[in-house]
């Protein structure tokens, strides 16, 4: 029985003395898994990136918010407008009657003021937005800069303001340091800022989008100076709106109890708003399961497609072997002639393909982990690729080899010495 290290230098030998079959024997492997690491990067990332934007909101919370109703349909021909004074959403009765409810800790209240933030004469998709100081903590968000509106503020009504830092970046000009105390005027009211809001998470709030994009005041002071009126003057005749607020995140006591008590959230506004359905609920953690389902079926899928690859690679891995048994049926011969035995043939042969698909499978984990690099920089999709996938990814590989590579071995092994010499 030949001894393993000569069935391995004989391996290394022969692949090293043909250089472009062992390439062209690798490359099915190196982009299966190539393909099979950049498709499982992708997914991951995506699928981390909208789970984070769902548990940024808060699986403890509860997201009740108002929404405008549809048309009243007023005849065209009669009114210029569809409705020259409207009212709808959240009001201050729903937040003192959700209070009184059991499993509920906190509601965070916020409220659009729809007032138009400008830089110079352009209007920038900037909200000037009126909260609770409960918010920063609701939201997941952080203090960059500066400090958040605190009780005082509210108690006081402050005319201070918190900007998030996507607001900073379309009011300020690029490298000005000095925007903590400055003033910042919107429509005709002044407001110092005193903080910079930072909201990594990527958290999303229906009708209103993220906290990064908004400017905040003390619900306080944003009803002492404009109540809960706006009036739309871009309509051909003025559209006076009344809304209470726009959004509460309700926290609950008892995560166990969430699903009841969203039930009976619910249950209340299709009592107490029973004319029109002005509002809507979602369960943060209930989006987290639903997404999180959805994703591993894509995962799945992803990776199937991927799979199909590294096949596809093992069966030329196997063709090409094959022939290289055939090419090299002389030396087999020469080789049985002189004492070797089948063992030894199957061994030495399944060593070549087993090598030659795990340096395969290393380069594809290098060619995948760029391809995701690539994908990130240039498309701005978030990737991950965690250890366990690229060592099961070069495992994949070494068993793709040891999987298609034992049939050309068993057919070398079985080669009759005095058939091949008697041939040649």
């Amino acid at each position: 029985m030949m001894l393993a290290s000569d069935a391995l230098r004989l391996s290394m030998h022969n692949i090293l003395l043909h250089k472009v079959r062992s390439i062209l024997t690798s490359l099915g492997i190196i982009f299966g898994v190539g393909s099979v690491i950049a498709m499982l990067a992708v997914s991951e990332g995506a699928k981390r990136a909208a789970l984070g934007q769902i548990e940024a909101m808060g699986i403890d919370k509860i997201i009740v918010y108002s929404q405008k109703p549809p048309p009243s349909g007023v005849d065209s021909q009669t009114s210029r407008s569809i409705q020259y004074a409207e009212s709808y959403g959240l009001t201050r009765a729903d937040y003192e009657n959700l209070m009184k409810m059991d499993n509920i800790s906190r509601i965070t209240i916020v409220r659009n003021t729809r007032k138009n933030v400008l830089k110079g004469l352009t209007r920038l998709d900037v909200k000037l937005a009126a909260v609770t100081p409960s918010f920063l903590k609701d939201s997941g968000s952080i203090i960059e800069q500066g400090r958040w509106l605190s009780v005082p503020d509210m108690l006081n009504k402050q005319p201070v303001c918190v900007i998030g830092a996507e607001a900073r970046r379309k009011l300020f000009e690029l490298g000005k340091t000095d925007v903590i105390g400055s003033l910042l005027k919107i429509d005709t009211e002044s407001y110092r800022i005193i903080g910079i809001l930072n909201n990594d998470m990527g958290t999303q709030y229906p009708e209103l989008g993220t906290p990064g994009n908004m400017v905040f005041i003390p619900l306080t002071l944003s009803e002492s100076l404009f109540g809960s009126f706006t009036i739309n003057k871009e309509t051909a005749v003025p559209v006076v709106t009344q809304i209470d607020f726009d959004l509460f995140i309700i926290t609950v006591d008892k995560l166990e109890y969430i699903d009841n008590t969203a039930n009976r959230v619910t249950q209340y506004f299709r009592t107490s708003h029973s004319k029109i359905k002005d509002w809507d609920v979602i369960i943060p953690l209930d989006l987290l399961k639903q997404r999180e389902a959805t994703q591993n079926i894509f995962t799945i899928v992803m990776s199937s497609i991927a799979g199909i690859s590294l096949i596809v690679g093992g069966i030329g891995i196997m063709n090409i072997m094959l022939a290289s048994v055939y090419e090299r049926r002389k030396e087999i011969g020469t080789r049985r002639a002189l004492g070797a035995q089948k063992g030894d043939i199957l061994f030495q042969f399944l060593i070549e393909t087993v090598f030659l698909t795990s340096m395969g499978g290393i380069l594809g984990i290098l060619l995948g982990v760029g391809i995701s690099k690539i994908i990130t920089f240039y498309a701005n999709m978030p990737t991950y690729y965690s250890p366990v996938s690229i060592i099961a990814a070069l495992l994949i590989s070494s068993f793709v080899g040891v999987l298609f590579g034992t049939y050309p071995a068993w057919k070398a092994a079985q080669q009759n010495p005095i058939d091949v010499l008697r041939s040649n």
